[in-house]
């Protein structure tokens, strides 16, 4: 929290506190009720950790930005006027949007009145509802629910504020963040709001004291009446006329054409009103919002659980099938083998190559994304992984045999030219790739592993052994055999999860005496990036296949070098993008990064139009940052 910084800001009229971490793209976040800022802090931790600028203000009315007296102050018009005056402050001309309760409504009408500003918005808990031509919202919640329903209890200028006084703000604040009634909330005049719920309150995990305590600090000095003031102007008038509801007369019709997801719990209390599960699910919603990428229900989660809410595993992997089962599969002779490929999409051929110990899996994230915006995405099993054949030499694994097999996949699939993107030894036979055939290639974006030009003296594996000893792990995977029995020592998985896990950017050592089952700390936790799923579908393949055909790649190294002195002092000249992590050990390599960035990689990659060194990142860039990734192989390739 102390990473967090904290300013005031002048903006339409009001003084307004905002927090903030982070450098990059802003996602600014807008909280509900009775909440501020502070609900929004492990969003910003993650998102700052990944790249963005997180920005979450306390809205009009409460914390310590300022409160206007009137109610009339408060229609969705004051506040996105706030937000707007917030993001020019910023320097910005777009941000991400993400709302939860009243935040959520705000946003919606933010993406009705300035589309312009909103890149994308993920909204939690109230779905868009399009404004009705001749019917109030608070007279629409009397009919359906009655008098005692809380917005329309809200509704009495200073009744409400005087129960929560009675009440105790620590109480009240807790009885309404602990509400999990999926029904109707109903707060009976004759016993207020004191008697409205259980007396009993257990504070779930995810809701501290001290969590109470911040909120209801804040409550103490500034009151409820901003807050309320929200309900209050929804379509109450007396003399003033200033409306939300008639404000919004100009918008009766309008969709909202920004990309969203949206979020709810099936607990929600606005997930179970009447009509809204069939608005959602039905088409309405689609209708409304017309570029909706994502629904997700959360089950047994309540309004106020998005702090550590997760679906439960079911549910997630029926959507990962679902997604899956969009791309397709084939099997295809390619200069000699039958290779397995995945491919989803139409459109010009985006074309994926894995690394150790990967799988076209990996690229799955990628692929989805892609085949979304107008790319035919082709992932194969590399020669000797998965389901694509495995020839049980390593002189059958040089880069000239790999790309001879890519070079008959894409004749296969009819093409002259192809974007290529990969990662690991995959960026390796993408480099060599581009070497041996640049007029197959449109462009290439690269990750992890730098274009290394031929040394003409010096083979690979003895320069690995000179910087880092026999035990270094390229090193000992070279016998035959060895490696492969270690790994089964160690099993399948456990041995997926330390590679896959693997973070330290020094180099890698295996001493001979422990083996590769002592090689990596002990204790496997996996990253939010990595499912047991994930590690149980690369475990299967592997333990069909085994380990050799990888492997062989490593032991192949020092003959690819023999056979690539044709291409010696030759440039690589194909548009490139260039993405690594700092925590990545191929980053970390002596040398790597001067030569990166002291002008060697430029000289020998002439068309180097971008290098990303991404921050936090470990190895397996593209698992870690998926979104950032997706956005990166299409900010570059759409260029061509």
């Amino acid at each position: 929290m102390e990473r967090i910084k904290h300013k005031m800001v002048r903006v339409n009229g009001i003084n307004m506190h905002v927090a903030e971490i982070g450098q990059g793209p802003v996602v600014l976040f807008l909280h509900g009720f009775p909440e501020l800022w502070y609900t929004w802090r492990h969003q910003m931790l993650s998102l700052s950790s990944r790249g963005y600028r997180a920005v979450a203000p306390d809205l009009r009315g409460y914390g310590d930005t300022d409160a206007p007296t009137s109610f009339t102050n408060y229609t969705s018009l004051h506040i996105v006027g706030d937000l707007i005056a917030l993001i020019d402050s910023l320097g910005q001309d777009q941000v991400f949007l993400v709302g939860h309760d009243w935040g959520a409504i705000i946003a919606w009408h933010f993406c009705l009145f300035r589309p312009d500003r909103v890149k994308a918005l993920v909204n939690l808990s109230v779905v868009y509802r399009p404004r009705h031509p001749s019917r109030k919202p608070v007279e629409t919640f009397r009919a359906l629910f009655g008098d005692d329903y809380y917005i329309c209890r809200f509704q009495e200028l200073g009744k409400a504020e005087e129960e929560f006084a009675h009440i105790g703000t620590t109480r009240q604040l807790k009885k309404f963040l602990t509400y999990r009634n999926p029904g109707p909330a109903i707060l009976s005049k004759e016993r207020g709001f004191g008697d409205s719920l259980d007396s009993a309150i257990t504070l779930p995990s995810w809701l501290s004291e001290e969590d109470v305590n911040y909120s209801a600090s804040r409550f103490d000095q500034k009151g409820f009446t901003g807050a309320l003031n929200y309900y209050r102007a929804m379509d109450l008038y007396i003399s003033y006329k200033l409306l939300n509801w008639e404000l919004m007369a100009p918008w009766t019709g309008e969709q909202v054409k920004v990309p969203v997801k949206f979020i709810v719990g099936d607990l929600d209390l606005t997930y179970n009103i009447p009509g809204v599960k069939e608005y959602i699910h039905d088409g309405g919603f689609k209708k409304d919002v017309p570029f909706l990428q994502e629904v997700v229900v959360m089950e047994g989660v309540a309004s106020l659980r998005k702090k550590k809410a997760k679906a439960k595993e079911s549910k997630a992997s029926n959507q990962k099938q679902a997604e899956m089962e969009g791309i397709e599969h084939k099997m295809v002779r390619v200069n000699g083998i039958n290779m397995h490929v995945a491919e989803i999409g139409q459109g010009p051929v985006v074309l994926f190559l894995h690394g150790f110990p990967e799988l076209w899996y990996t690229w799955r994230h990628q692929m989805l994304s892609l085949s979304s915006r107008g790319y035919r995405a082709v992932a194969p099993d590399l020669r000797g992984y998965g389901d694509t054949d495995a020839p049980t030499s390593f002189t059958n694994y040089t880069s000239l045999h790999i790309v001879g097999d890519l070079i008959a996949l894409i004749d296969s699939l009819g093409q002259d030219q192809v974007f290529l993107v990969g990662h690991d030894w995959g960026a390796i036979i993408a480099w060599h790739f581009c070497l041996f055939r640049p007029d197959r290639v449109k462009a290439l974006v690269n990750l992890s592993v730098a274009y290394r030009p031929q040394h003409p003296s010096r083979k690979p594996v003895e320069t690995f052994r000179a910087l880092f000893g026999d035990d270094y792990y390229i090193c000992r995977f070279q016998e035959p055999g060895k490696a492969e029995e270690d790994f089964a020592d160690v099993g399948t998985k456990k041995q997926l999860k330390k590679f896959l896990t693997y973070r330290n950017p020094g180099p890698p050592l295996v001493p001979k005496e422990k083996g590769f089952g002592a090689s990596f700390d002990s204790p496997i936790t996996l990253p939010s990036w990595l499912s047991e799923e994930d590690v149980n579908y690369y475990a299967s393949k592997f333990d069909q296949k085994g380990f050799t055909g990888g492997l062989n790649y490593y032991r192949a190294m020092d003959l690819t070098w023999e056979l690539m002195a044709p291409w010696t002092g030759v440039q690589v000249k194909v548009p490139v993008k260039f993405i690594v992590g700092d925590l990545d050990l191929t980053y970390n390599t002596p040398g790597v990064k001067e030569y990166i960035h002291d002008g060697g990689f430029k000289k020998d990659v002439p068309f180097l139009q971008e290098v990303v060194i991404m921050e936090g990142v470990g190895h397996f860039i593209h698992r870690e940052k998926v979104d950032e990734i997706n956005t990166h192989i299409y900010d570059f390739i759409q260029n061509f």
